[in-house]
């Protein structure tokens, strides 16, 4: 600490000293100190910024201040670097520094990127792009472009990530830059890989063309491997461990994707040595992930588990939250493998909680509206300023006619919207009393077969059993007619409904799922029965029926969570699963089947909403809101 302080002492001494010496000195210091705890630290950093701010250099305060909120960065304390290039950027705007300004908005947008606020970070590299591209630093671009790209794969928006890797591609032939080369190698491997397991989910079900599915996979598996030791070759020239153990950490996700476990092994300990010399804790984390993925393959489930807790133990201590997540994912695998379930269970809590606090389709929606505006806003200026001239003359002239237009305009809307209205309601008293009707007489049927025909199969078994004429094959056939009498009964109205009302049937049909197929299924249910009308109550119990099957038909998901809460005047049912999703958008026109039309009649039946979203990283969430009655 004395060596620092005596530093700052020398640096604020010395009336001659060059800007770039001067600038670089300080930033050493402020890099030593960031990662240091104890109020000593703090004390020189803020003596720095204060000497810096006094400096007879004006940009030696925004060059400082940048360095620091970068330092803070790397260090985890994203609100004081925050805080910083806030800063940063203020002063270097009203300096008409116009470098130091996109490089501090281009630093904000890295610190939002790594609290995984994607919406905030792209618009910060939109702004510091128009900055960047109008000074002409092509080198600064490709870095905007770099991380634009890694912002839109991780929102599963592949075209528009491939196009930022070719603008850098660009760029990097332009300047003969090898580093830039390597970025785009890393990036090309990435999407080949993600390229051929989507092509394959898409078509695993079409067994006509099983065969190509998967000679296509091993295509862009192979592609990808070839991609990754270019890049893998580009950092080793360039000397750069971080980025040798970036690449070979995509190399073992990419190798156990191609069921080469020996070969994966052999890559993650060459890993777990490199990060350990390395330092970085990002990447020791990322490293016994992977040793812990290769054991997992292998069937060594102990050494897994293993190097699965001691990465989650890593991402606590050092509150990386995104780690923690990747490492509770590997390790949840492991542990439903060695069938702990309830070590299994409480991560899946944790799981799911970061996925729904994650997932938020508005803020893709956002962010493509955010990219969309970057890629006009050239073609935008030039209609601007064509359109400012003729605008005046054009607003004069039709003022009159936009007045008589306006007034028809809200006439005919008026009379669509009760128009619509009226058909609305229409069709839900129709929705209503169809359902009802339906019920009905499915519980009509239900008690005939039950008290008609279950009866008198169920007589003439034991007439049969006390016949010595009676066969073993017949009695075997009638008592299995007899219990398929009953689940016909059962399927037709779920009885236990009127007996043990609809909470208990709803906990019922949840651990049938769980019993009789592979889902794991956690629940959050409290007592509804007070809350819901009679006659509402099979509505409520078959939608979250026709959603378990769903699930099971059609999600290949390993595991789904049921959640019933209570919100003000209304209650919230969820369904989530980790499968493979559908596109909602489309999904209640296109169905064939009438599943989830009816569920969407029977919850408006009720006065409520039902809504379907892709759920973060895969799979579905069924929410539907209804009313509460009491």
């Amino acid at each position: 600490m004395r060596v620092f302080l005596f530093s700052l002492f020398v640096l604020s001494s010395v009336p001659v000293f060059s800007q770039v010496n001067e600038i670089d000195s300080l930033s050493q210091i402020i890099t030593a100190c960031v990662p240091l705890d104890g109020d000593s630290c703090q004390t020189v950093i803020s003596e720095i910024i204060k000497s810096a701010e006094n400096s007879s250099n004006q940009l030696l305060h925004p060059h400082i201040l940048i360095y620091a909120g970068n330092a803070y960065k790397d260090s985890g304390d994203f609100e004081k670097a925050e805080q910083l290039l806030i800063e940063a950027r203020t002063i270097s705007e009203s300096l008409g520094a116009n470098d130091l300004q996109a490089n501090s908005i281009y630093q904000l947008g890295l610190v939002a990127f790594n609290k995984g606020d994607y919406q905030q970070a792209i618009s910060c590299f939109v702004s510091s792009a128009k900055i960047w591209e109008e000074l002409g630093d092509k080198a600064a671009l490709a870095q905007v472009y770099i991380h634009a790209s890694t912002v839109f794969f991780n929102t599963n928006e592949l075209k528009k990530a491939k196009h930022y890797d070719t603008l850098v591609k660009e760029i990097a032939e332009d300047l003969d830059d090898d580093y830039l080369r390597m970025e785009v190698m890393a990036s090309t491997a990435l999407y080949s890989m993600t390229e051929g397991i989507n092509y394959y989910l898409k078509n695993e079900q079409d067994t006509s063309n099983l065969q190509k599915s998967k000679d296509t996979l091993d295509f862009y598996f192979k592609k990808s491997e070839v991609e990754y030791y270019e890049g893998l070759d580009f950092a080793k020239k360039l000397g750069s461990q971080i980025d040798e153990l970036s690449m070979l950490n995509n190399l073992i996700a990419l190798t156990l994707n191609m069921e080469n476990h020996e070969k994966a092994l052999e890559l993650a300990k060459e890993t777990e040595i490199l990060s350990e010399v390395i330092g970085d804790i990002d990447q020791i984390i990322q490293s016994k992930v992977n040793m812990g993925s290769a054991y997992r393959k292998l069937g060594k489930l102990d050494i897994a588990v293993k190097y699965g807790e001691e990465s989650l133990a890593l991402a606590n201590e050092n509150g990386l939250e995104r780690k923690e997540y990747v490492a509770q994912r590997a390790l949840y695998k492991i542990f439903k493998l060695q069938e702990s379930y309830s070590k299994a269970n409480v991560l899946l809590e944790e799981i799911l909680a970061y996925e729904l606090r994650i997932g938020n389709a508005e803020r893709n929606k956002a962010i493509a509206e955010i990219d969309a505006q970057y890629q006009l806003v050239k073609k935008e200026k030039k209609i601007i300023e064509l359109g400012i001239t003729n605008a005046k003359t054009e607003r004069q002239r039709n003022t009159i006619t936009i007045g008589a237009l306006f007034l028809l305009i809200v006439a005919f809307l008026t009379f669509l919207f009760l128009k619509a209205r009226r058909e609305r309601n229409d069709k839900i008293e129709f929705t209503e009393a169809l359902i009802f009707a339906q019920e009905e007489e499915r519980k009509r049927i239900a008690r005939d077969l039950h008290d008609g025909v279950g009866q008198s199969l169920l007589l003439i078994k034991k007439q049969m059993a006390s016949t010595t004429e009676a066969s073993v094959e017949n009695k075997k056939m009638i008592s299995d007619t007899l219990e398929e009498v009953r689940t016909i009964s059962r399927n037709l109205h779920p009885f236990q409904l009127d007996k043990f009302g609809l909470t208990t049937s709803i906990n019922n049909v949840i651990e049938n799922v769980e019993r009789l197929t592979e889902l794991f299924i956690s629940k959050e249910i409290i007592n509804i029965d007070a809350f819901i009308l009679k006659k509402n109550q099979i509505h409520v119990f078959r939608v979250i029926q026709e959603g378990l099957n769903n699930i099971i038909k059609h999600a290949e998901a390993t595991a789904a969570k049921v959640t019933i809460v209570e919100k003000g005047n209304e209650l919230v049912i969820e369904i989530v699963d980790n499968g493979k999703g559908y596109d909602h958008g489309s999904a209640l026109i296109k169905s064939k089947s009438l599943g989830l039309r009816t569920m969407q009649e029977r919850v408006s039946s009720m006065g409520g909403r039902l809504k379907t979203e892709q759920n973060v990283p895969s799979g579905t969430a069924l929410t539907f809101t209804i009313p509460k009655t009491s």
